[in-house]
């Protein structure tokens, strides 16, 4: 099974609550595959909770209020660990590794050796833009900011679904627009708190964000969710 199937078996067998071990055994596939999609899958389209010292979990309705608030705020604590993870960290914790240089017109293979050769060829290329690079020698910093990465990108899939309800039909407007705007809160909170709490790494942040340069993935992907 690929992992779009395992999701969509663990979404079926979880109509009601199921302790994960016994979910697992439902589905064509090893218990620590099944457990990592489990653990992808809360909270945009599973809830857990613990009964004695076992796991359950079971699917969300995404269309109930108390359902999508308990996902918020789910996703407002992790951010708020994360941040708290890296305010822990010696500051600063990025360095200035190098420049990049643009300029017009850009610099290309053919035009490159007598660039930096020729003084006054040098002189027609206008500068464009400096772009600083920055890095980190502490591999743990790059693996909070993955972390936070992962959950903000869980509230761009709680926007586009609600979005995507409102024209459907499911939602009404007003419902949606305040999920929306209640997202959108966490978002702007998240990010000014950090940025606060990192004065001299906001650039570095920034850019590892904009740029994913040492992360995972460049690009913010809110993959396949269910409406």
């Amino acid at each position: 099974m690929n992992n779009q199937e395992i999701d969509d078996a663990i979404y079926e067998h979880a109509k009601e609550w199921i302790v994960k071990t016994c979910l697992c055994e439902k589905i064509d596939t090893n218990k620590k595959r099944c457990f990592d999609r489990i653990k992808l899958m809360i909270p945009t389209q599973l809830k857990d909770r613990k009964v004695k010292n076992k796991i359950e979990v079971c699917r969300i309705d995404t269309t109930r209020r108390d359902e999508f608030d308990f996902g918020l705020d789910w996703q407002s604590k992790r951010l708020e660990e994360k941040r708290d993870e890296l305010n822990k960290y010696p500051k600063p914790m990025f360095y200035h590794a190098n420049d990049i240089v643009h300029y017009i017109p850009p610099l290309t293979k053919e035009n490159i050796r007598e660039f930096n050769k020729n003084p006054k060829f040098r002189k027609t290329f206008k500068l464009d833009e400096t772009i600083k690079i920055w890095k980190t020698r502490r591999p743990n910093v790059v693996k909070t900011l993955e972390h936070m990465k992962f959950y903000y990108t869980g509230l761009f899939i709680f926007i586009t679904r609600a979005q995507l309800q409102k024209l459907l039909g499911i939602l009404s407007t007003k419902e949606a627009n305040t999920r929306i705007k209640k997202c959108q809160k966490v978002l702007d909170d998240h990010f000014r708190i950090m940025y606060k709490q990192n004065p001299k790494d906001n650039e570095a942040i920034r850019q590892m964000h904009e740029f994913g340069h040492g992360m995972v993935g460049s690009d913010y992907d809110v993959g396949k969710f269910r409406i």
